[in-house]
């Protein structure tokens, strides 16, 4: 008859350094890179939040308002340079379709500015699972800029819509033969840097719109 003998399963040398190896990379974790896992986590959920998408929104605002507030500026002065009264319906329909663009491309903006920052969201996402699996994260670079890529639409957007009122009106005076750029160039108002992701944009002065009294006034989408 066989004797019962030691029947535990002992770790060997090399177990018992892998065991140690992976103790101390845990730990290393714990300690240096998990904060920052953490940081990029909450950065990333933060691209789907509803203050960034209201941020989103805000950027859009502020670029079209400063863009158009120029543009119908431009226009009044052209309009009154070719001997159009303010009260007059041609002027007041002027302003009135320039007020419409504005709101069309304002609107379509803010939507394309708040699918970025979804973008942005779910490609932060893939980035997360890739950090997970130990795999190089890379998804969300190259995103661009929201807000700076609102202004620059808002103020193609403008430059366009002056320029094609001028051509229809056949507008007359400096503002109009320059262009609306050159116009933008020589106006004079306060700079308006919109930022997303975070940093609160300025939209003091906005609904101040008023086409008799205040044409470069702003307006809130």
């Amino acid at each position: 008859m066989g004797g019962g003998g030691d029947s535990e399963v002992r770790e060997t040398e090399a177990q018992r350094a892998a065991s140690e190896v992976a103790k101390k990379q845990w730990n290393l974790y714990q300690s240096d890179f998990k904060q920052h896992e953490d940081n990029f986590i909450a950065r990333v959920d933060a691209y789907n939040s509803d203050n960034n998408m209201a941020e989103a929104k805000q950027a859009a605002d502020v670029g079209y308002n400063k863009a158009y507030s120029k543009n119908r500026e431009g226009a009044a002065k052209s309009l009154s340079a070719s001997g159009a009264d303010p009260t007059s319906g041609k002027f007041q329909s002027t302003m009135a379709e320039m007020t419409t663009d504005q709101a069309i491309g304002q609107s379509d903006t803010t939507n394309r500015a708040q699918s970025s920052e979804q973008d942005k969201y779910l490609a932060g996402l893939s980035d997360v699972a890739a950090i997970g699996m130990g795999q190089q994260t890379g998804a969300l670079e190259g995103m661009s800029d929201v807000a700076n890529t609102s202004l620059n639409k808002a103020t193609a957007d403008a430059e366009a819509d002056f320029n094609k009122r001028s051509s229809n009106l056949q507008l007359a005076g400096a503002a109009a033969g320059l262009g609306l750029r050159s116009y933008q160039a020589s106006a004079s108002s306060a700079d308006v840097t919109p930022t997303v992701d975070g940093v609160s944009t300025n939209t003091s002065g906005l609904n101040d719109y008023d086409p008799l009294n205040n044409p470069g006034g702003s307006m809130v989408a």
